[in-house]
């Protein structure tokens, strides 16, 4: 039997009724070539059920806890068969044409290794969610909280896909590695694409790959949980990956930006504590992990950080959004 072309992965966690919607929207896409997994994060809410009663062509790979997100997708990947790997969240839906859009945009660029959609606010119409993710000291969606207009219309090169609805080749995976599972979740999407940026593989946003994302229907928008991940995984993003040009001057002051965050966005200041405690027992595993990353590089640090925006647009979007910066996960 021939291996579909695209493998769509999609981890979830006592998300019963947000996953129904998305399967629908895959069930409704106008290119066939493609199988769907669903990766079990220990759910209690009926989601084993619903899958074998209502999607049993769908496959399901339970996990036993809910292991986070980078577990659960890279269990996906290594499940699937597609030479083309697309990581869906649980509460995204996709327009019918939104995979044939982000295999077209992957076939007519070779270069490129992997594709962000633009990501729609489903609670917000014609509100950007994601149209891919950038990184100053710390990473962003690109158009986050901005209305849909001409600037997200044209396709370009951005820093890495959010991987809510983003395409992959399994090439990059095979050269620089899976996501990277001690994030558990939230911006280990920015990790790995500012490693497949490092080895050559650029990123493309593709305006006519469309999906509508709820967001945070798992945690919340605004959680305890949240703001320890997003708080230990910017330092843990930042020391893994920004190149020295930029990571030893800013780094005293990335050091306290969990301490300031919770400020100036008037969040109880414990999960930041927690955060920055938390990280330091990994800082020696991230510099291992970033010196490996950086020995696979084919392409100039120069590169990199045309793709980066100014440290100073971190101070101007926490006061603009009101919240702590995040990639939508």
């Amino acid at each position: 039997m021939t291996a579909p072309r695209v493998s769509v992965v999609i981890p979830t966690w006592n998300g019963a009724g947000v996953l129904a919607g998305a399967l629908r929207s895959l069930a409704a896409q106008t290119f066939a070539d493609f199988e769907t997994i669903v990766v079990d994060n220990g759910s209690s809410d009926g989601t084993a059920e619903m899958l074998a009663r209502d999607w049993p062509a769908v496959k399901c790979v339970a996990l036993p806890a809910n292991l986070g997100f980078a577990v659960a997708t890279n269990r996906g990947i290594v499940a699937g068969h597609g030479r083309i790997v697309v990581c869906m969240n649980n509460d995204v839906v996709a327009e019918p044409e939104w995979l044939g859009a982000l295999v077209h945009a992957l076939d007519a660029r070779p270069d490129v290794g992997s594709v962000a959609s633009k990501m729609l606010d489903a609670r917000r119409p014609g509100i950007i969610d994601a149209a891919g993710d950038t990184m100053s000291l710390v990473a962003w969606n690109i158009g986050r909280g901005e209305r849909d207009g001409p600037r997200f219309a044209q396709g370009r090169e951005v820093l890495s896909a959010c991987a809510g609805a983003a395409a992959y080749r399994r090439e990059v995976f095979d050269r620089v590695g899976l996501f990277d599972e001690s994030f558990f979740a939230w911006f280990e999407d920015v990790d790995l694409g500012i490693r497949a940026q490092l080895a050559g593989f650029r990123c493309w946003y593709e305006p006519s790959a469309v999906v509508r994302h709820l967001g945070s229907a798992t945690t919340g928008r605004v959680s305890a949980i949240k703001a320890f991940y997003t708080a230990r995984n910017a330092l843990l993003l930042f020391f893994k990956t920004m190149p020295l040009r930029r990571l030893v001057p800013w780094a005293p002051a990335m050091l306290a930006w969990p301490w300031l965050n919770p400020v100036i966005q008037r969040q109880p200041l414990g999960p930041y504590l927690r955060a920055w405690l938390a990280f330091w027992p990994l800082l020696p595993r991230t510099l291992r992990e970033r010196r490996r990353a950086f020995a696979l590089r084919t392409v100039p640090t120069g590169r990199l950080l045309r793709l980066l925006d100014s440290p100073l647009d971190d101070v101007r979007r926490a006061f603009r959004l009101g919240r702590a910066p995040d990639t939508g996960a």
